[in-house]
This record gives C-alpha cells, structure tokens and sequence, in this order.
C-alpha cells in the first residue's frame, strides 16, 4: 500500500523478524522446550518470515520449521516453492531453507520426520521437551516414534503467548492492513444499490484489496442483504438488494502476513422501528467494548458487562452468539478469545499493552422487514494507557437517528 520512499521512516522488517525470533525464544524458555517444530502456516510465518501459498483450506502437512531456543530456525517448505524462497528470503542461508514433501503420505511422513530429527541435531538438540503446535495423527506418532528419548508437548500455547503483544513494525503492518480494508468498505458502500446482488459488491471489494497488495481475505468474507442477516449467510449470496434491507458486510484480509477484520451494518434507503432498536443496542455494546478493553480489565469482565448490554434492550434470545472477540494479528483469527459462548473453561487474562482484538458484537433477529441481523465489529489495539481503534471507518447514521 506504501511506496519504499527515503523520506520517511515505515516498517523495519529485520527489525521485526528479530524482535519475533527473540521472542520466540523467550516463550520457548518460559514453556521449558529444549525444541520446536511448527506446521502451522502462522507460526512457520511468525518464525521463519515464509509467506505461504495460501490454500483454500488449511494445511498443517506442507510446511514445517523448527528452532531451539539458541539457534536459527529452519524453515522446510512446499518443494515446488523451495527455489523461490532461497532466492527471496535473504534473511536465511540456503542451507536453512530445505523441501519439505506433502505429509499426508505416511511413508513421506516418515521421510519427513527423519529430516527433522537431522535437522535438529544440526542445531545442537540431543535430548529433552519438543513443543508440536499441530499435525495430523500419522505425523504425532511419527515424531513421538523418532524421538523415543524425548518428551513431545504441546507448543501450540508457546507460540500463541509469543504471539500475543504485538511488537512496534508488527503494529504498523496491521495499521495499513485495517487501512485497506477500510478502502475495501467503503468500496462495498459505494456499490450498494437497489437490484445489485450481494456476491457482486464482494467482487469489486476483492478487486480493490487485490489491487493493494493483500494477499488472501481474512476469511470467507460476508456482504449478506435483508433476510440472509438474520439466520446470518456467512458468505456472499446472489441475492439482490432491496430498499429497507440491511447490508451486513464483514470485510478484511492480510496485508505483509498481517491480517485486518472489521464489520459494518448500514441501510438502503430508510430504516424501519426494529432495525434501529438492534442497532442502537449493538451499538451501545461495541461502546461498552470500547470503554473496558484496556490494561487492568480482563476478558471476563468485557464479556460479561458486554453481555449485559443485550439483557438490557431485552435481546438475550438473539444477542448471545459465537464469540465476542479473538485476537488478529499474523492469523485472522487467534487465542486468546474474549467471550466464547459454545463451550465453558475460557482462559480469564488481563490485557496487555499491544494485544490486538477483532470484537463483533451482534444480534440477530429473524422475521424482521429487511432483515434484523447487526453487526458492528472493530479492530482494537491495546495501548499503554488505553486503546486504539485501528477500523476507523464510521457507523451507519441512519440506523444510530
């Protein structure tokens, strides 16, 4: 989105791969792991520095890398992709950037396992705790097989800690993300017009994030109209828009392997009582969000006076959905989590100066002319002594009459 200009100072990335390295190490120490070996496409990233090709499902069988607490990382990637990463990743030696098969072939797998109980040797490591972040069953038994004198842990809760407080180049990358998908939002709203269907303003919405650099949505991205918010559509229908229906359109996506996600609710043409009392009441939850999610404060609390705010406007049958908030930064969706409705046993946790949260307060109602399904969703970076709204694009006025 930025042009490398001598005038001003933008992003260090040696700076922030180190800072990442560094406290990677740290947490390696904190979670006492002698070794770690990731399959997550996130934590190779947050690692090694490796921009993944993205795949419209996730694999954990692709990629891998691994460090010890005292060494570089090696980085083990796609073998169609191992030429471009040694010419590009000058950050790394050669010799740091090996293939890596398709582990979804147990025989490749074994293949694989060897190579990384080679390669961590050649990084010093003999005996002790490895944290695995992910895998698939074939590739747990492997790696337990090939190291019978380790203990395999979880790393999973390693590198989410790390991750966690977001450093001063990591903030920047996900300022301009959220900038982008600010242009991706208004280039939504702009479009907005009686007969124009849901899946086409997504498109131009694409066009435009594609056109400033982003490298993948953050998710199946939403623009849903009228009676598809409420049961939500998550994803992007060839329903037409109609006057008095709602546009519900949850945007955002990965900018330099940092992620932006926010969501605004408007109106075409006027609202109707209903759809103003949801708003009003989503609106006034987002404020609440916005006032507590500062240090001192815990998920917790923010969930529950959150919560309260829907009891208040008489909305608990519509108002208590999915989760309130997780953390975005170099994954667009992340622990820790701010509110989980589905299952109990959430983490309590006091925020931290550079945490970051995607928070999407939202009530669905059905049955409502034009829809009764709001969101209002906010990237919120934690600062020092308060917070800071990084989706700076504004609510829906006519909804807020």
């Amino acid at each position: 989105m930025n042009f490398a200009v001598d005038w001003v100072d933008r992003v260090d990335f040696a700076k922030m791969r180190e800072m990442r390295t560094e406290r990677l190490r740290e947490y390696m120490k904190k979670h006492g792991l002698d070794a770690l070996i990731t399959f997550r496409a996130e934590n190779i990233r947050y690692m090694t520095g490796l921009r993944p090709l993205w795949w419209p499902i996730t694999f954990v069988s692709r990629n891998a890398s691994i460090m010890t607490p005292n060494s570089r990382p090696i980085l083990y990637v796609t073998s169609g992709d191992a030429p471009r990463c040694r010419a590009t990743m000058t950050w790394m030696k050669p010799e740091e950037i090996r293939p890596c098969g398709t582990m979804e072939d147990p025989g490749i797998v074994d293949t694989m396992v060897k190579e990384f109980v080679q390669g961590l040797a050649e990084l010093g490591f003999t005996n002790g705790r490895i944290g695995v972040d992910a895998g698939t069953f074939e590739m747990i038994a492997g790696i337990n097989k090939a190291f019978p004198k380790a203990e395999i842990v979880d790393g999973d809760g390693c590198v989410i800690e790390a991750k966690a407080v977001k450093n001063s180049e990591e903030i920047k990358l996900m300022k301009t993300s959220s900038r982008c998908a600010e242009v991706g939002m208004q280039t939504a709203i702009d479009h907005i017009r009686t007969g124009a269907r849901n899946c086409e303003i997504l498109g131009e919405v694409m066009k435009v994030f594609y056109s400033l650099g982003m490298e993948v949505p953050q998710c199946n991205l939403i623009v849903t109209s009228g009676e598809e918010t409420a049961p939500l559509h998550r994803f992007a229908s060839d329903k037409m828009i109609r006057q008095g229906d709602l546009v519900f359109m949850d945007l955002g996506g990965c900018f330099n392997g940092y992620f932006s996600d926010f969501t605004r609710t408007v109106i075409h043409g006027k609202p109707n009582d209903m759809q103003k009392r949801i708003y009003a009441a989503v609106y006034e939850e987002m404020m609440t969000v916005h006032e507590l999610l500062k240090p001192g404060h815990t998920n917790v609390e923010v969930n529950e006076a959150a919560r309260g705010v829907i009891r208040k406007h008489g909305f608990e049958e519509w108002g208590f959905h999915g989760v309130l908030g997780h953390s975005i930064g170099i994954s667009g969706f992340e622990a820790p989590l701010i509110g989980e409705l589905a299952a109990t046993g959430e983490k309590t946790f006091e925020f931290k100066p550079g945490m970051c949260f995607s928070c999407e307060p939202a009530i669905l109602v059905p049955g409502v002319p034009g829809g009764g399904g709001v969101r209002i969703e906010d990237t919120i970076l934690i600062t020092e002594d308060g917070n800071e709204i990084l989706s700076r694009h504004p609510y829906c006025e006519e909804l807020m009459a």
